[in-house]
């Protein structure tokens, strides 16, 4: 068992940061649609909490949420198991596809955020730093393969 956490900490230590990024910020953001993205103070009736997996708008934070967890599955697998997945889709690569599912997963929340932006609590905060963290890596991918072939 040892040498399995050991394998897999040496295939993290691989990755490129824009994939380490990918894997952290995508579970985050998985973590996070369980906490509460709205907030409402009822007094001595306490809290009214709704997470990202509930109205308003669920639709959007569910999308984002489950675009970062087909990033970070795609990031794994590759990773974990190469050769599992073709190099790109349809002659798209990867660090496109990244760089445009993240910009999806940022324009979903901020759908959400326009559909409803009083009484956010700290979940909604989180979700905009992972999604942001997503688009960066997506960019920080599509950088480096430009700078490689050219």
């Amino acid at each position: 068992m040892e040498s399995k956490s050991n394998d897999i900490m040496e295939k993290f230590k691989g990755l490129g940061i824009g994939e380490k990024i990918i894997l952290i910020a995508g579970l985050v953001l998985f973590i996070d649609g369980f906490l509460p993205w709205y907030s409402v103070d009822l007094g001595p009736f306490g809290n009214f909490n709704r997470s990202g997996w509930q109205s308003p708008g669920a639709i959007w934070s569910m999308l984002a949420i489950l675009i970062s967890l087909a990033m970070m599955a795609s990031v794994a697998v590759r990773s974990l198991s190469p050769g599992t997945l073709p190099d790109n889709i349809s002659g798209q690569s990867w660090p496109r596809i990244y760089l445009g599912a993240g910009i999806a997963a940022a324009l979903a929340v901020v759908i959400k955020l326009v559909n409803e932006s009083s009484s956010l609590g700290f979940g909604f905060y989180v979700c905009i730093i992972c999604v942001a963290a997503l688009v960066v890596a997506g960019v920080l991918m599509y950088r480096e393969e430009m700078s490689a072939s050219g």
